[in-house]
């Protein structure tokens, strides 16, 4: 397969790593409105740079979108069109209303549309799958040190959505309800955030996200009926807590310590062969935009902080 690239950045540079080293493409094209961006990538890597967006759809097979791009809407849904299977490298590099067009297209199409941006990627919440059923309480912490570089980062769009994708996947039922609280610490907009997330199956999530930590920590806690797992995301790791006779069991589970992009890249390409769904779907995307918007209500309902 030709794969192709919106934008020369970090991302392309990790994408194409990868799919050379899986051994995935046959050629690989990139577009870029920088030409100096352009030129760095060039000296660097045996990627093809197109200049005419025509001229690019027509050369690929796949397409990864790594940056917004001056149309970037109205290319990638052209792309979905014309039957190229899309990889979102961040699903807020389209709007909230072309992502439900591009639902729409792809099913029309027949294209494999997905998220990448997502903690199901993660190989220790992949690892974590089989040990997860009929989840009571979920608590988790994901926390950014502080530095003045991190200050305008959204702790919802950057933090706090990751965990809600991964929290409604895993509970498989509609909210219920959802309360939160922020506080400012450094700036007139929230640096911590603490949503909690009610649903229909009796289900509670406890989600907290700073910028202003001490430390960087992405952990969560899974409560089952029957056992916790304990998630990593950071380290990679898992563990499980579980009764057996009349003690309290721990055991840690092996992780294999493969890379988010290649995960991303396998689920990709074995949906394109099979026909099935990607680990984060479009539905996915949008269903965590609507929670995220909640929480953001709730937030400007009891605070004078702005929210973006």
């Amino acid at each position: 397969m030709n794969i192709g690239f919106i934008g020369a950045n970090d991302f392309t540079k990790e994408y194409y790593n990868a799919i050379t080293s899986m051994g995935l493409a046959a050629e690989c094209f990139f577009i870029e409105p920088s030409l100096i961006n352009a030129r760095a990538l060039i000296k660097r890597y045996p990627i093809v740079y197109k200049d005419s967006e025509q001229d690019f759809l027509k050369s690929i097979d796949v397409l990864i979108v790594c940056s917004a791009y001056k149309n970037s809407d109205e290319l990638i849904n052209k792309a979905v069109k014309m039957g190229k299977h899309v990889l979102l490298a961040s699903p807020f590099m389209v709007s909230y209303q072309v992502l439900k067009q591009l639902k729409t297209l792809a099913h029309e199409a027949g294209t494999v549309v997905q998220n990448a941006w997502s903690e199901k990627y993660n190989s220790a919440f992949l690892t974590a799958l089989p040990h997860v059923s009929n989840v009571v309480f979920i608590d988790v912490a994901r926390l950014s040190q502080y530095s003045p570089s991190q200050a305008k980062i959204s702790v919802v769009n950057d933090l706090l959505y990751k965990d809600i994708e991964w929290v409604l996947s895993t509970v498989r039922s509609n909210i219920r309800k959802i309360s939160a609280n922020a506080l400012s610490v450094i700036n007139n907009e929230p640096d911590f955030i603490n949503a909690k997330l009610e649903f229909d199956n009796g289900c509670i999530a406890n989600l907290t996200a700073s910028r202003v930590s001490e430390l960087n920590l992405r952990k969560a806690r899974i409560y089952n009926d029957k056992s916790v797992v304990f998630i990593d995301f950071l380290s990679r790791q898992l563990k499980r807590s579980y009764k057996k006779a009349a003690f309290l069991e721990f055991e840690e589970i092996p992780v294999d310590q493969q890379q988010e992009a290649v995960n991303q890249l396998n689920d990709f390409f074995s949906c394109i062969r099979s026909g099935k769904e990607p680990q984060s779907t479009l539905q996915d995307i949008l269903d965590t935009r609507d929670a995220a918007m909640a929480v953001l209500e709730k937030i400007k309902a009891k605070t004078n902080l702005f929210v973006a």
